[in-house]
């Protein structure tokens, strides 16, 4: 596929964003049916999880490509025609030599039964300039490379300008992602934004959106109207938090028609409703005040945990976060929005 020659790529993120639920793991059953499936949709290309370069307790999604078996890759349909990419955070970056970075991640997924030559470096906007190396050495090994810039929309006008600057020192992107991280992007920020990173780029521009104000999939098609072409979706919105654009309805959108999307939401009921029940993700109250506020989804997840049904305690303890800088996840921040919400 020439994503120069192409009207819009769908990407769907669902397995690496919906594993914030999950800890990265996914029903063996579920992953081969998406999988069959996303050629039929109009996806283009499919994001199978994080690689990384340090040890943790992640499951086999977050910690590729032990999870890319023989049996998934025997799922797909011949002449299938999807990309896959994975994604690597910046963070993980940290006492690596940037210049090794693309041979280290080649060597890791050399025995993938699933090719991937697509990667996403996810970013917080600030430190852009710091992963200029390690992108260029994505390339070099031969990898196409899209940055996702974390947090954008805190950005200031010289934030972003050095943004720009930094992403232009990268050379040839696949695309520049946009990243609603905090879910508080309202669409004509969005379409500031998109317009800025075209014109100063020149990379074709993606849109990442979460669901905290509803502005998802309006975000989505704002950007779009503006230019952006990578579009983002994970299937019944599975995401972080509130949530992402709905693959399903991203879709429908873009013009898809009933014969297509049928199947997609027989795959919903079938696997993604079961686990909505469970991990409860969507568009809430609280998830709406994180958004207005710039606070980390994490906070609302873990005060859902820990605070049970006592819904004025969420809320004295979501006042808390709206005064302080909490756009970053620290558990000594949580431990003190609970002291404040117990009173």
């Amino acid at each position: 596929m020439t994503t120069g020659a192409a009207e819009h790529v769908v990407l769907d993120c669902t397995l690496r964003d919906g594993g914030y639920y999950t800890n990265w793991e996914f029903d063996t059953a579920l992953v081969r049916d998406y999988l069959a499936l996303c050629p039929r949709l109009g996806v283009n290309v499919v994001e199978l999880g994080y690689v990384r370069f340090h040890e943790g307790n992640w499951g086999p999604y977050g910690d590729l490509p032990g999870a890319l078996t023989e049996e998934l890759a025997a799922a797909l349909p011949d002449g299938h025609g999807l990309r896959f990419a994975v994604m690597v955070d910046a963070a993980d970056f940290e006492g690596l030599p940037p210049g090794k970075i693309g041979q280290l991640l080649a060597d890791k997924l050399v025995d993938s039964a699933i090719p991937v030559d697509l990667v996403r470096v996810a970013v917080r906007y600030n430190r852009t300039a710091g992963c200029v190396e390690a992108v260029q050495s994505l390339r070099a090994a031969g990898f196409g490379v899209c940055l996702n810039l974390m947090q954008i929309d805190l950005a200031s006008e010289e934030e972003t300008d050095a943004c720009v600057g930094a992403a232009q020192r990268m050379g040839p992107l696949e695309s520049l992602y946009l990243a609603d991280s905090l879910g508080s992007l309202r669409p004509a920020r969005t379409a500031r934004l998109v317009r800025r990173f075209a014109t100063g780029v020149g990379a074709p521009v993606g849109i990442h959106a979460h669901e905290n104000q509803g502005f998802a999939l309006h975000n989505t098609l704002v950007a779009r109207s503006e230019g952006a072409t990578w579009l983002d979706g994970t299937v019944h919105g599975m995401g972080r938090g509130a949530g992402n654009t709905r693959t399903e309805e991203l879709l429908a959108a873009l013009g898809a028609e009933a014969d297509t999307l049928h199947p997609l939401q027989e795959l919903i009921v079938r696997h993604f409703l079961p686990l909505m029940e469970r991990y409860r993700w969507g568009a809430g109250g609280l998830y709406g005040l994180a958004g207005l506020h710039h606070v980390h989804p994490t906070y609302v997840q873990r005060l859902e945990e820990r605070l049970g049904q006592d819904q004025e305690a969420k809320i004295r303890a979501m006042d808390f976060l709206a005064k302080v800088p909490s756009a970053s996840f620290t558990a000594a921040l949580l431990e003190s929005a609970e002291d404040h919400a117990r009173g």
